[in-house]
This record gives structure tokens, sequence and C-alpha cells, in this order.
């Protein structure tokens, strides 16, 4: 299937090498602002939790920034330019802008495709703003951020992939110098510092780059929208997990971990739920909870009536007995740094 493939690769390496040529030329002009923006992409298509770190940098500089997030709205059902406001729905804008907006709703969130478009009405409508977080920007160059962070996973890190069809980057793995900051994210818990350095040399960073090792946690409340309950309850009866995400495996372990019993209803990214995962979902969830990603709550919980349903929340933690560096100091020096 590769041999088949490998045509087809080879013409989608030639067209973002040569699209990412001119940007590096400046024939194209990548668009810099004056106030601090903070990038956070990946190479692959998906699942080495960006999103993850988006939130973590929202959560850690709100109460001394005025931040708006700008991102793209991936299967909304709408168009342009929208900010998100106490009607907006994961349908409005996006499931994971809908997640920064409902768990931080003092913030601004902001929707656009087009990235330069999205900027010059944030800084017309919204000029307090003194942080903007751009999502899912690295291939996005028509704007360059002040700060760029890429993310990869550790068991899957992007120097071991291939482009796009024969593996999931989209685009060459040279690009990853663009980036001032490497993130590995869901980095086991133990992780020593044999394998550390193992993981570095592959890697093989840039001098000034700077490379923060990273591993998820699952907090033990979970919530529905009226309430909030330990998760340990789930023990007394099985349940239905439900999950439109791109690697919901660490979440499949957790709750194995935690000896759990429970069956797995597993859907593309950003999935939205027609009919007929609906109806099975209510069928299967008859007398049962449904547990689902945060992610997932803003376009499952309008469509499946009359259930419990809850979700659980994931964070981002950077054990210093691995890290160089501080990350969250490092961000702070970057935002205040004029």
């Amino acid at each position: 299937m590769n041999f088949l493939l490998y045509p087809l690769s080879l013409l989608y390496w030639l067209y973002t090498s040569f699209r990412n040529f001119l940007f590096d030329l400046g024939v194209i002009d990548s668009i810099v602002y004056k106030i601090p923006t903070i990038g956070i992409g990946n190479l692959s298509t998906g699942g080495t939790g960006k999103s993850i770190v988006v939130d973590y940098i929202i959560e850690k500089h709100k109460s001394k920034n005025n931040i708006t997030t700008l991102s793209r709205g991936y299967n909304r059902n709408t168009k342009g330019f929208i900010q998100a406001s106490k009607n907006s729905s994961a349908y409005d804008i996006g499931d994971e802008p809908f997640q920064f907006f409902s768990k931080h709703p003092e913030i601004n969130v902001v929707v656009c495709e087009d990235r330069r478009k999205g900027m010059n009405i944030i800084l017309k409508n919204l000029p307090n703003t003194d942080l903007c977080i751009w999502d899912d920007v690295f291939q996005h160059r028509f704007v360059k951020p002040g700060l760029m962070i890429l993310t990869t996973t550790f068991q899957y890190p992007f120097y071991k992939d291939e482009i796009l069809p024969i593996g999931n980057l989209r685009e060459d793995k040279s690009s990853a110098k663009r980036a001032d900051i490497i993130v590995v994210t869901k980095c086991p818990d133990n992780l020593s510092q044999k394998d550390k350095q193992l993981f570095l040399t592959s890697l093989n960073p840039l001098e000034k780059q700077k490379v923060f090792f990273s591993s998820l946690t699952y907090l033990q409340k979970i919530k529905s929208e009226s309430e909030e309950i330990d998760i340990d309850v789930l023990k007394d009866d099985n349940f239905i997990l439900v999950t439109g995400i791109a690697d919901s495996s660490y979440l499949v372990n957790f709750l194995k971990l935690k000896g759990l019993d429970f069956k797995h209803l597993k859907y593309s990214d950003h999935y939205n739920f027609k009919k007929s995962s609906v109806d099975k979902i209510s069928e299967l969830s008859l007398n049962k909870k449904i547990l689902t990603t945060e992610k997932d709550f803003g376009r499952l919980s309008p469509k499946v009536k009359n259930r419990d349903i809850f979700y659980i929340e994931v964070g981002l933690k950077f054990p210093k007995e691995i890290n160089d560096l501080d990350f969250n100091t490092y961000i702070e020096e970057y935002i205040n740094k004029d």
C-alpha cells in the first residue's frame, strides 16, 4: 500500500516544501504583530495534545493577562469571524474553542479561518488584548507568532513519522526548525533521564530550541452540566465511554487502571454526532452513565437527551526532575520581555 501511495506522498511533499521555501525566502510575507502572540501547533494530523497545551497556558496566565485565543474552529457549521458568547455552541465555533470558552469564560475566544483577518478584527474590536494565543497555527504561515510551540508525543514523535498519505505529517520533518519550543507530550510518569537523553538525541533540536517533557493528568472529579462527582462512583456500575478524539488510548488506559468496567464507543476526531450514532449511544446507555472527554461534551450533550452525561478533564504537568527549565517561567519571560 505504501508503494502505491508513495507518488501522492512525493507530490504532497513537493507542494508543502515549495510553499515553505517561498515563506522562508520572504517571497510570501508572514505578518508579525506587536502584542505578544504564542502559536501552538504540530506537524502531524492530530493527537499530539496541542489543545491541552493551549488550555494550560490560558490557566496559568489568565489572571495577569487579557487573553484572546484565535482558532480556525475546525468542523463548525459556520464560517468567518465569530467571537464566542454565552449563546455559542460547539457547532457554532468548534469543539476546542467551545471548550476554552466554557472553561475560561473570562477570556475572549475567537474563530476565523483567515488568521490575518482574525487578528485585524481582534486588534480593532478587542484592543485590551495583551496576549493572543493561536491554536493549530504551525502551517498557517501568513501570520508569524512571537513564540512558536510545537507539540509531539513521546510514543509517536514526528521524527519517526512520514509525510501524508503514507504517514501523518502535514509537512517535512525539517519544518520543526521553525519552533522556538518543542513540548513532548504524553510522556510516561516514570520517564528516566536515560530515556530522556535518548529521545533528545533522536530529536536533535537546534541549539536555540527549548525542549520540555510533559505528561497527562486526569482529574479525580468528573462533571456534568449540573453536578460534580468522584470518578470512583463509576466502580459501582458499568458505563459507556464515548470519545471523538484522535487518540483515546491514554484515557482508556487510565480508566482500566482504576478497575472501571465500561464499553467504549470510539469515533473520529472532531466527530459531529449523527443521528445513527446518537441513537446507538442512547440505546446502549439506557440506565447507565455516559463518560466523555471535555472536548466531546460540547458536541454530545445537546444531542443525547435524558441521560447522565459526564466529562473528565485532562491536564498537563511538567515534572521538575526531568525538565532543565521551568516552562511557566519561560512563557512568562516571553510575555513580559518588552
